[in-house]
């Protein structure tokens, strides 16, 4: 697996070695032995997939502390465009974004830091994501902030959005425990 730098600190491109031949590929997404020797956080406590179709936008979520996670996230079938936002105070990329697209021919993942909110556009007619998460969902410490407050270029400025995602709050008037 090779695990690549983003702009966002602790935030990673991880690609994994495809193994293919006539009857299709193998991808392996976790291991927990590579991803000690990456320096990557091996302790998932839940895993979920979502099913959208073309034009829908999930986003932008998070957890609060203390349900706060590292996120593991790619593509099973399909395209998405991926983005997250570092809102940590601390950082030196604070109310920045990162977004690259993650390809389930590619079998490219995101790897996500505790802080960072994250949502995702699908670009295919349909697209299955994966997210594999430190904490278990704390219904509690669900939180996001509105898509189109962060400055993101969007694939698209007139996505389908869930009631939820449609009424959280701007960039700016989030104060970040983080």
């Amino acid at each position: 697996m090779k695990k690549n730098e983003t702009i966002i600190p602790g935030c990673f491109e991880l690609e994994p070695s495809i193994f293919g031949d006539s009857r299709g590929k193998l991808v392996k997404t976790f291991h927990k032995d590579v991803f000690l020797s990456l320096g990557l956080e091996t302790d998932f406590t839940e895993e979920y997939y979502s099913v959208s179709t073309k034009n829908i936008l999930r986003g932008l979520h998070f957890q609060l502390p203390p349900y706060d996670h590292v996120k593991c996230v790619t593509c099973l079938s399909g395209k998405i465009f991926d983005v997250v936002v570092d809102l940590r105070k601390k950082s030196k990329t604070y109310k920045q974004h990162f977004n690259i697209e993650l390809d389930a021919e590619k079998g490219n993942m995101l790897y996500i830091p505790e802080g960072l909110a994250h949502g995702f556009y699908v670009l295919s007619d349909t697209a299955i994501f994966l997210n594999r998460t430190t904490t278990v969902y704390n219904a509690g410490s669900e939180a996001g902030i509105k898509w189109d407050s962060c400055g993101i270029l969007w694939p698209n400025s007139n996505p389908i959005l869930s009631d939820k995602d449609k009424n959280l709050i701007t960039l700016d008037k989030f104060k970040s425990p983080f």
